[in-house]
């Protein structure tokens, strides 16, 4: 298993993966073909580098309302995501964020929830399966009310705690970037049951830069129409992407779920007209989801960007590919 991962580095604590050789170091960068991991402990942030070029930044530190993705670039192209514009300040990249008994993950005005995390995220870098740099960071994050924000121990009074995982790979012959986002769960301290609700827009949310505002291109699996035009679109399909041409640039981002695997069914929202908005969920709107002490539950997505228009036919192959390594 030494092909999978090669170094494995913890933030201030001493953390061995049973998958071979493990070197650990506090807060130091980690190497593997190109492929670089760059923690900064002062900011609260982890950069992940593919040769010269920043490809991903993750922002986890102490004090968010929710770590989160703040940059994502294909690779030789520009950043793709926006963080907390003027018009949704609680926009973020890309994130992930439901309601949860009641309390508002999402929106950040009115007494939101906070995802804390246990401490800085441990990463590890080396050879995925089929022989790409790949990149993992692992987080474990405490689901806290409003109201017990600033409890000193937020593992007491957590909804929900999260062990998130995000998995970066690179596969430079198809000039793609792919970001695996798993969210494993389980009941909190501070709940005996939960029920997962939200809006229609509410699981994992991607903003676009301004540049993608009211002309990008959204498309999905199924190729179904998207009847407001991009007002409010809410579609049912096992992946969505948006592409766009703008200043020299082309760029594709898809995000591909696993109907299968999770409750629910698997809804993309959908915005152009304002904003150009992507997010992919469980439908809680419509279903909400309930989950008693002990259960364990999970979301698993997949997004993938390119530095020009991918076909529908390229992403369909690219889905079932996924579906079955």
């Amino acid at each position: 298993m030494k092909d999978r991962v090669c170094r494995t580095v913890a933030w201030g604590v001493a953390v061995g993966l049973a998958v071979g050789w493990v070197h650990l170091s506090n807060g130091a960068a980690a190497e593997a073909a190109g492929l670089t991991v760059l923690p900064r402990l002062d900011q609260g942030e982890v950069e992940i580098r593919y040769k010269d070029q920043r490809i991903l930044l993750y922002a986890c530190r102490a004090g968010l309302f929710k770590p989160y993705v703040k940059e994502l670039a294909p690779l030789g192209g520009p950043n793709l995501l926006l963080d907390a514009p003027p018009d949704h300040l609680h926009h973020h990249g890309i994130m992930y964020a439901i309601t949860v008994n009641g309390h508002n993950f999402w929106e950040e005005a009115k007494a939101p929830g906070r995802q804390i995390p246990a401490g800085p995220p441990v990463h590890s870098v080396g050879m995925g399966p089929a022989g790409q740099p790949q990149a993992v960071l692992t987080q474990q994050l405490y689901w806290v009310p409003h109201t017990n924000a600033s409890a000193p121990d937020p593992k007491a009074v957590a909804l929900l705690i999260e062990q998130r995982t995000l998995t970066l790979s690179v596969d430079e012959a198809n000039q793609e970037v792919a970001l695996e986002w798993r969210g494993d769960f389980q009941l909190g301290p501070a709940a005996t049951k939960v029920v997962l609700s939200g809006a229609d827009y509410h699981g994992l949310g991607v903003r676009f830069i301004r540049a993608w505002d009211r002309t990008a291109t959204h498309l999905n699996s199924d190729n179904l129409p998207y009847p407001t035009r991009g007002k409010h679109d809410v579609l049912q399909a096992q992946w969505a992407a948006v592409t766009h041409q703008w200043d020299g640039h082309q760029a594709t981002l898809a995000v591909l779920a696993r109907p299968g695997e999770m409750r629910g069914p698997t809804r993309f929202f959908s915005m152009l007209d304002g904003f150009c908005y992507l997010s992919a969920t469980q439908g809680l709107d419509q279903a909400p989801l309930t989950y008693e002490a002990g259960a364990r539950f999970f979301v698993r997505y997949l997004v993938l960007v390119y530095p020009k228009i991918q076909s529908h036919a390229w992403l369909q192959q690219r889905y079932r590919a996924w579906l079955n390594p």
